[in-house]
């Protein structure tokens, strides 16, 4: 439960595009969130690497997100397994390595918290909520790079920061990295991300019914 915690807090996730404009970096960091707050629908594919300290070997699994605003949000892994979640409204669906809902153990509690900071991270309200999170800017040429340090007890346990990197034209999210406080590290790499396409709720009713996803 500890390693899907880690990747369910990844989703701090792009917004429209400033194409072409060219801003100070504490600028661009300041219009992040109502960006982030434009977005409608996504989905993106991701690469999440897995580093433990005791294990030679990184570990390498893969997955999709799909998101619908006010509706719902699906976080699946397809790579080594299908294990995840699906958050409609105040409703939390676990599921299982074969991607089918479980019964509630008495877990959903906890990921309900989860799917919340995931949700805070899509429209960018996290970004301004200092009671989770404190965040402060590095300097990069490449990136808008965001440190995010955590406020809260809790947090403060299971890691010692959050590393955002977004494109500096567009806002779109590259790569994030969960540094722990056992020094593990996890990292997550976005990939073919499309945002505000049309997208069916229907996509999220067939999925709780066990049927397909439709192919993108």
């Amino acid at each position: 439960m500890t390693s899907l915690l880690f990747s369910l807090l990844l989703l701090f996730l792009p917004g429209s595009a400033l194409c072409g404009i060219t801003l100070p970096e504490q600028e661009r960091t300041q219009l992040m969130p109502e960006a982030l707050k434009k977005i409608h629908t996504l989905e993106c594919d991701f690469q999440q690497e897995r580093e433990v300290s005791v294990l030679a070997e990184k570990g390498v699994s893969r997955g999709r997100l799909i998101y619908k605003k006010n509706k719902a949000l699906l976080w699946q892994y397809q790579v080594p397994d299908c294990s995840g979640f699906l958050l409609r409204a105040d409703v939390m669906t676990i599921l299982d390595p074969t991607g089918k809902p479980l019964s509630d153990d008495g877990s959903s509690g906890l990921f309900r918290h989860i799917g919340r900071i995931i949700l805070m991270g899509i429209d960018g309200s996290i970004l301004e909520n200092k009671e989770l999170f404190v965040p402060e800017n590095i300097p990069s040429e490449d990136y808008i790079h965001i440190r995010l340090i955590p406020a809260q007890r809790e947090m403060k346990r299971l890691f010692s920061d959050l590393e955002l990197f977004f494109r500096k034209e567009d806002y779109v999210i590259q790569t994030v990295v969960i540094n722990e406080t056992s020094g593990d590290k996890t990292t997550v790499r976005m990939g073919n991300i499309r945002i505000n396409r049309p997208l069916d709720d229907k996509t999220f009713d067939a999925y709780v019914s066990q049927q397909p996803l439709p192919d993108r």
